[in-house]
């Protein structure tokens, strides 16, 4: 038989009688909301060192917790040479003006959410690249990345395959990535892309919003 122990609200916590262990069951964090994004690029060709082909920017008070991101490159056209392509994940902070360019991503109404009752995301921009670099706004990026993935680009295909957490992933335990009011992240093409290459990178998200973390 099973112990019962009960605080003061009334909740009762069931105790294994055997082993005392608690029985209870693992929950996602309460938050206003919980969203994924999956997204493409356009046909990118000729990005310099350290393009931004993605940005995120929190804009509203709230906390905005990312547990995982993730990159894929597929090439479309093949490198005039060989070379290697690579991607990075950084923080930016102090973020007064949002970057510019590309497409901007309608992250409203029930775009992304993992349940229709669940609140919109409050006052995001978030933009990725179409053929060209965006525009930064105005932000002060970390001087390293959180996270790399790149590959070598020998001909036309598959060169990072799609990955739904390889640039951050945050495990059971862990802390995620939380961006406070006016802070975000960008991708960024870390080497230049040489002669006539031309591709297109995918993008996978999953974040919640919190009124506190």
């Amino acid at each position: 038989m099973a112990i019962q122990t009960q605080g003061t609200t009334g909740n009762v916590m069931e105790v294994d009688a055997s082993h005392k262990a608690s029985r209870v069951s693992l929950r996602p964090l309460e938050a206003l909301s919980w969203n994924s994004l999956g997204i493409q690029t356009g046909l990118i060709t000729g990005l310099a060192a350290a393009a931004n082909i993605f940005s995120f920017r929190n804009i509203a008070a709230s906390n905005i917790i990312v547990r995982r991101v993730g990159i894929g490159f597929i090439e479309t056209t093949a490198f005039t040479a060989a070379q290697g392509v690579d991607f990075g994940l950084m923080v930016a902070r102090n973020w007064s003006v949002s970057d510019s360019g590309g497409t901007a991503v309608a992250w409203t109404g029930n775009n992304g959410k993992y349940r229709t009752s669940l609140d919109t995301l409050q006052a995001v921009d978030c933009r990725v690249s179409t053929t060209a670099a965006l525009t930064a706004g105005t932000r002060t990026l970390d001087a390293n990345y959180l996270g790399i993935q790149g590959a070598w680009a020998g001909a036309a295909g598959t060169i990072i395959p799609p990955g739904l957490e390889n640039l951050l992933q945050q495990s059971s335990g862990d802390h995620p990535l939380v961006l406070e009011q006016n802070e975000g992240f960008v991708i960024q093409n870390l080497t230049l892309m040489g002669a006539a290459g031309v591709g297109r990178a995918y993008i996978n998200i999953e974040l919640a919003e919190a009124a506190s973390y």
